[in-house]
């Protein structure tokens, strides 16, 4: 059978969803496993790239997939969270599936989900997660649109994910740093072993430059996995960047890199393009993209990178809008889901590399982000104070705690002589941000959640 979309996402809502609610007990792959080898493995029907991770794990999957799919594969993209649509988590690189793709593999999920229901139950097996039914989703979607790739972002941690049943061409682990810490432990090291849970026996697994508490996790499991370990840092003799015209341009330098056995260098050539995403976070990310794109394949040229390196376009990751507001007057708007210590760092790198002027500040965060030590940097590291900051809540999906909001960010708008506003509705607080820039700097920040982005997207009408 087929289903509509708007069908299929009513009957995922009667799944257990924990991006909106906390789990209690541990993750596990039971369910999934079983699930997907009743429905013939269909991850299995083409090569992957799997990529962890706390922070750029979407950018640089979204990478390899537009790498792969400018060598001429056809390949499939899941990441997560989706901004508008839930179908922004399963789609090809450019573009969504057709339609009648999409109706045939949610029709066949559902029915599946219905004939093994009451089997899971008598055997003592927990029912599908929501998380678990679209990673399942995505599986078939794929197979059925005949994919030669998938490119797969874990959702969290790694190691229990739901898409860590796939045996993956390359694994890819992003930068760590501590999040959701209530699942995948309270330091450095617990979290990196909760994402080294991804690399599998005999599998290269290629990784950004880490801390050293992450490093040594990493190795220790790639060793003890016989999986060939690859750190960009170790990889990559130079990285150039520069910014003009909201584009980021790169150049990086693989240097002589071989891989082991080999007699020739993995790349005959820097990687030189310029990057439609801003900042200087980017070029890193391209170059965890580009080599693990070329360990997965070798004949993929540099020039091949470069375009799809170019050809890459996200949501929310320091996303750059005219707004015309007041249909006379115009601002710009900043949407960047960053929400760590660390990706706020980086967003307000970028904007002091792109914007001379002060910034007027909207931001909400869910309830376990460190709230405390994120909110200092917005005084400390941009070049010039914002002219106000508004606070709220990131949409209704995610729990947020509007306490610790305030005491984190109402002294230091106090100290420095800066208006401050909180607002549980952040309709109203969207709106008077939005006024608030229009009649001082001209430009906003909207950042700390991307449910916030999406929130903002969708009221604006920008979406």
């Amino acid at each position: 059978m087929n289903i509509s979309m708007i069908g299929f996402e009513a009957w995922l809502e009667s799944a257990a969803n924990y991006e909106k609610q906390k789990k209690n007990g541990e993750f596990s792959l039971r369910t999934i496993s079983l699930l997907a080898n009743e429905l013939d493995n269909p991850q299995t029907a083409y090569k992957t790239i799997h990529v962890a991770g706390s922070k750029g794990k979407g950018s640089v999957s979204t990478m390899c997939a537009s790498i792969l799919n400018a060598h001429g594969f056809s390949d499939g993209l899941y990441t997560s969270p989706h901004i508008i649509s839930f179908l922004e988590r399963v789609r090809a690189v450019k573009d969504f599936f057709d339609n009648q793709i999409y109706e045939e593999a949610a029709g066949e999920l559902i029915q599946f989900i219905e004939d093994i229901s009451e089997r899971l139950e008598i055997a003592g097996f927990s029912q599908a997660s929501w998380f678990e039914l679209i990673t399942l989703f995505a599986f078939i979607t794929f197979k059925k649109a005949g994919v030669n790739f998938g490119v797969f972002e874990t959702g969290l941690g790694g190691r229990l994910d739901a898409t860590n049943i796939l045996q993956p061409e390359v694994s890819v682990i992003t930068p760590i740093e501590l999040e959701h810490t209530e699942y995948l432990g309270n330091t450095i090291s617990e979290i990196a072993f909760e994402k080294a849970g991804i690399i599998k026996e005999n599998t290269p697994v290629c990784i950004s430059a880490q801390v050293k508490e992450a490093e040594k996790v990493f190795k220790k499991v790639a060793r003890q996995r016989h999986a060939p370990i690859y750190f960009v840092n170790d990889a990559v003799k130079k990285i150039d960047c520069s910014f003009e015209n909201q584009k980021t341009n790169i150049c990086i330098d693989f240097g002589n890199f071989k891989l082991p056995k080999q007699s020739t260098k993995l790349f005959s050539r820097p990687i030189k393009t310029s990057l439609q995403l801003a900042g200087k976070v980017q070029a890193y990310n391209a170059a965890l993209a580009a080599l693990s794109v070329k360990i997965a394949c070798p004949e993929i040229s540099e020039e091949t990178i470069e375009q799809g390196l170019s050809a890459v376009k996200m949501t929310g990751r320091f996303e750059i809008v005219e707004y015309c507001y007041n249909k006379t007057d115009s601002i710009t708007i900043i949407f960047d889901g960053a929400h760590t210590p660390n990706s706020i760092n980086l967003s307000i790198d970028t904007y002091n590399n792109y914007f001379k002027e002060p910034c007027c500040l909207l931001f909400a965060c869910a309830y376990d982000k460190h709230v405390e030590n994120i909110a200092p940097l917005f005084f400390e590291k941009l070049n010039k104070k914002p002219k106000a900051v508004y606070c709220t809540k990131p949409g209704d999906i995610k729990t947020s705690d509007l306490d610790r909001l305030s005491n984190a960010f109402e002294p230091l708008c106090k100290a420095h002589d800066i208006p401050y506003e909180l607002n549980e509705n952040y309709f109203e607080t969207i709106d008077m941000a939005v006024k608030k820039a229009a009649d001082t700097t001209g430009i906003l920040l909207v950042c700390g959640s991307f449910y916030l982005v999406a929130e903002c997207k969708k009221h604006l009408k920008l979406a």
